[in-house]
């Protein structure tokens, strides 16, 4: 194939095989979600690496609201345009989700999912921020701020629930006031605001649990010349003067979803229903 410079044809093999050779992303409602945040980019680089490995196309799934959205992911499962879904979020009671789970139509979640019978490849959320949150402790830091994204997201609760179990194993109190939760999906903007009700001047640390969030916080910390060290989650080097950075290797989780939904897709053409629940490791980077 490679002397002849020969290329496949993905719709004469798709006519073959009874298979579209196409999967399908799965957007949140706020698609500028998805251009804005590094993490997304970045996921979606070893997404396509996978898929063109195999020979598959990709197939963005959206729309405006929840009817929509809803209503373009049937047209893409009964016109039988694609083989399997990766939803890139995870929110509880999501009607899509509901939706492929009743239709049992071969899918997976990037992130957190709901239910125990849904597969996933996922970070340890709740391992990660325990030990961001521990690094601000081993420095003898008391007082760490948490400025998280959408509470509704599982991603942003797991990571809450890390930083309080991190706090708790150091007997350190947890301070409500030190905790604010972004609302929407503006999170940089959000952030900013929430920097205004925390006691800025007890401050040792804030962990963001989104570079997003930390732009904000970082912003509002130059404009007002103060120094707070921030640690954030990010999938790539963040451009911003940080103290240090969780990396969740995107790369990787994107990589694995394909390696994974490509096996459901298979186990699912051969009658088994199998499954599978991925965790991708991440690593502290110190800048």
């Amino acid at each position: 194939m490679v002397e002849l410079d020969y290329h496949p044809n993905l719709n004469a093999r798709s006519l073959v095989s009874q298979s579209s050779q196409v999967i399908a992303l799965v957007l949140p409602i706020d698609s500028d979600v998805f251009y804005q945040n590094p993490f997304f980019p970045t996921v979606l680089r070893g997404i396509t690496q996978i898929a063109s490995d195999n020979d598959y196309a990709i197939q963005i799934c959206t729309g405006q609201n929840e009817e929509r959205r809803l209503d373009n992911l049937k047209q893409l499962i009964y016109g039988n345009r694609v083989d399997g879904l990766i939803f890139l979020y995870s929110n509880p009671n999501d009607p899509l989700v509901e939706f492929a789970i009743k239709d049992k139509f071969p899918f997976l979640i990037l992130g957190k999912a709901a239910s125990p019978f849904v597969s996933l490849v996922d970070n340890d959320n709740i391992k990660a921020a325990f030990d961001a949150t521990d690094y601000f402790i081993q420095q003898n830091y008391r007082k760490i701020a948490f400025i998280g994204g959408n509470k509704e997201l599982f991603v942003s609760q797991d990571r809450y629930e890390g930083y309080k179990e991190a706090l708790q194993k150091a007997g350190i109190p947890l301070d409500e006031k030190l905790v604010h939760f972004s609302f929407g999906f503006m999170l940089e903007d959000n952030s900013y605001q929430m920097m205004e009700s925390l006691p800025l001047a007890e401050l040792d640390a804030i962990m963001t649990t989104d570079i997003l969030v930390a732009e904000g916080v970082r912003q509002y910390l130059l404009e007002h010349q103060l120094t707070i060290p921030i640690i954030s989650f990010d999938s790539i080097k963040p451009r911003l003067d940080i103290e240090a950075y969780i990396d969740i290797n995107a790369v990787e989780l994107g990589r694995e979803s394909v390696r994974t939904i490509l096996q459901i897709i298979k186990d699912h053409k051969e009658g088994k229903t199998v499954c599978y629940r991925q965790l991708i490791d991440h690593t502290i980077t110190k800048l």
